[in-house]
């Protein structure tokens, strides 16, 4: 790793952004349809830097700055305000070394996936069975901000960071993670069902927090604290809840949805 990228990784740590991975454009978007490359975004990114949090450290530093997030509500999200804040920081860091950068999160209409780039950029393996990134410290308690679209390559070569070859958590594990579900969401050899996750907790059940993601055995002594895990789950829900059309959104057409 360059100096410069370490440099950069320490000042994201510094604002409770704590995974801090690079990938390679020009091999990542080798992997990905027309449509969700980084090129396409960004002219000339020649480097991708993924920027996320592992455990409470995030949540943590965000409380003792702002206090207690409110309840999930439209255009109101401020755990990754938080983390856009210190993002843009960071941008503004590389500009002073002379290093042009754009950023994308995952809430953006026109973005990459996110998933799959957490992996390129070393930052653990998609699990085959419930398809979330598990890292190798953190297991699935990880949170994945944004990704710094940098033109060129002044961290020089970036190697392939790839863990998938080398940590594969979910081969030989008895997946306590699907019999954990109460709506039975994960088959178990990859299918999933999330519209039956959806439904299943606007009904009322899973009200603070997702039992498969607590099963898994990797990473368990990072576990959100219970404030942050039940305010994660609800903005999930509230997400949930707009994008299949429930409850009131099921007043608002599809393409207003966003």
């Amino acid at each position: 790793m360059s100096l410069l990228l370490k440099d950069l990784a320490f000042r994201a740590a510094a604002t409770g952004l704590n995974l801090c991975g690079a990938a390679d454009t020009a091999r990542f978007d080798a992997s990905q349809c027309p449509d969700w490359r980084a090129e396409r975004l960004q002219q000339g990114c020649g480097t991708i830097v993924v920027l996320g949090s592992g455990g409470p450290t995030f949540w943590q530093q965000m409380v003792r700055q702002h206090g207690a997030p409110k309840a999930p509500q439209p255009n109101y999200h401020p755990v990754q305000a938080f983390a856009v804040q210190g993002m843009r920081e960071l941008i503004t860091w590389l500009q002073a070394a002379g290093v042009t950068a754009r950023l994308v999160q995952p809430e953006d209409a026109c973005t990459l996936n996110f998933v799959q780039l957490g992996e390129a950029a070393g930052l653990g393996t998609v699990s085959p069975v419930i398809h979330l990134l598990l890292h190798p410290q953190f297991g699935p308690w990880v949170s994945l901000r944004g990704a710094l679209l940098v033109v060129g390559k002044p961290f020089g070569e970036i190697a392939d960071a790839s863990l998938a070859d080398s940590w594969q958590p979910c081969c030989g594990c008895p997946k306590p993670c699907v019999a954990a579900c109460p709506a039975g969401v994960h088959d178990g050899a990859g299918g999933s069902d999330y519209h039956r996750c959806a439904t299943h907790r606007h009904a009322g059940n899973c009200e603070v927090g997702c039992s498969v993601r607590r099963a898994c055995p990797v990473g368990a002594e990072h576990r959100y604290p219970p404030d942050e895990e039940a305010h994660r789950h609800a903005y999930s829900l509230f997400a949930m809840r707009k994008w299949y059309g429930l409850g009131k959104w099921a007043l608002v057409p599809r393409f207003l949805r966003g």
